[in-house]
């Protein structure tokens, strides 16, 4: 709005003075001319000046000469003759009728402050345009910073979202659905208020698409070395050794549990006097309830001091409330990297 209203204004003020100043042009007279107060007289006076030559003749005919110098200001105009006033007028001092071929118009000075203002509007009138768009490019510029800034602070969490909410269905197509509302979510709940805070939140509509396409670009770059050894459609034996090999890479000392008399454990880890029991579950949709009914029974049966659900999938709204009341962690395999540290963190908070 501000942006339409400015150059606007100043086109208003440049005609809206220009007009006034322009409407009252000024001239200068050569010496001796005579001026009359009716436009009639004017043709006898100048007879009667070449032929009698005194002042006295023009007199009668309320007509005089024009003082020598001076500036005379246009009041009307009548063919070839024109009205003008001296310049300065003095009390009581009439206009005067001229022939036109005896006057010589002069450019009407501005005064300097209003001339000042007529430049400096007229530039501003030429900039605003440039400036307008370079502030908008500039917040724009502080708002994707500030967007990129925060993907970056999560794209761990959002590298394993999205690995987490995108399956393949049973012919092989990557089901997004998910993830989009996942991006929206972290949009709405991350990006936003960190924008609003900084009263950029005006920018979000033009920056959304470049946004979630760098959520995206960065969510489908793999962890280093989270790929090694796994594959979508290996079977869940194989997905328990995975877990467990990437327990070992991280200082555990993990084994599997014989098939069929697991008691709900898939992998007993050791990492100093810490035992852990994980359940491991290669799945397409998200994961329930049993698998943490399963480990935490297992928590007690191996006397174990953590139990933990490890996936590639999602977990189910009621699964996760389970596990926060029963203290069971759901993790992705890709977090089984850090959750030593994890674990080091919540004893010494506990």
């Amino acid at each position: 709005m501000r942006a339409g209203i400015m150059p606007w204004l100043w086109v208003w003020l440049l005609l809206g003075c220009t007009p006034a100043m322009a409407a009252h042009p000024l001239y200068h007279l050569a010496p001796a001319t005579p001026g009359c107060t009716q436009p009639e007289a004017l043709h006898r006076a100048r007879h009667l000046s070449v032929a009698i030559g005194h002042d006295h003749a023009l007199a009668a005919l309320h007509c005089q000469r024009a003082a020598e110098g001076g500036t005379w200001q246009l009041v009307g105009q009548h063919g070839d003759v024109l009205l003008l006033r001296h310049l300065p007028a003095q009390r009581g001092e009439a206009a005067l009728y001229f022939p036109a071929s005896a006057a010589t118009r002069v450019g009407a000075s501005l005064p300097v402050g209003l001339l000042r203002l007529v430049i400096m509007g007229g530039g501003a009138m030429l900039l605003w345009p440039i400036l307008w768009q370079g502030w908008r490019w500039w917040r724009r510029r502080r708002a994707w910073r500030m967007c990129t800034g925060l993907i970056r602070q999560h794209a761990g969490a959002l590298r394993i979202r999205r690995r987490q909410l995108v399956q393949p269905n049973s012919y092989g197509v990557e089901q997004t659905g998910k993830w989009q509302r996942e991006m929206a979510a972290f949009s709405r709940t991350v990006l936003r208020p960190a924008l609003r805070l900084r009263h950029l939140d005006h920018v979000w509509p033009g920056l959304a698409p470049a946004v979630q396409a760098r959520i995206e670009r960065v969510a489908c770059q793999p962890p280093a070395g989270s790929d090694a050894g796994y594959a979508p459609d290996m079977d869940p034996i194989a997905y328990e050794h995975y877990c467990a090999d990437r327990l070992r890479a991280c200082g555990w000392e993990a084994h599997i549990t014989p098939p069929g008399g697991d008691q709900g454990a898939d992998v007993i880890a050791q990492r100093g006097r810490l035992r852990l029991v994980v359940q491991c579950k290669l799945y397409r949709n998200a994961v329930g309830n049993d698998a943490v009914q399963q480990v935490a029974a297992a928590r007690l049966h191996y006397h174990a001091d953590v139990a933990a659900v490890v996936s590639n999938a999602d977990y189910t709204a009621s699964a996760r409330q389970l596990a926060r009341s029963n203290s069971v962690f759901l993790l992705h395999h890709d977090e089984l990297a850090d959750l030593g540290s994890r674990l080091m963190r919540t004893r010494k908070l506990g």
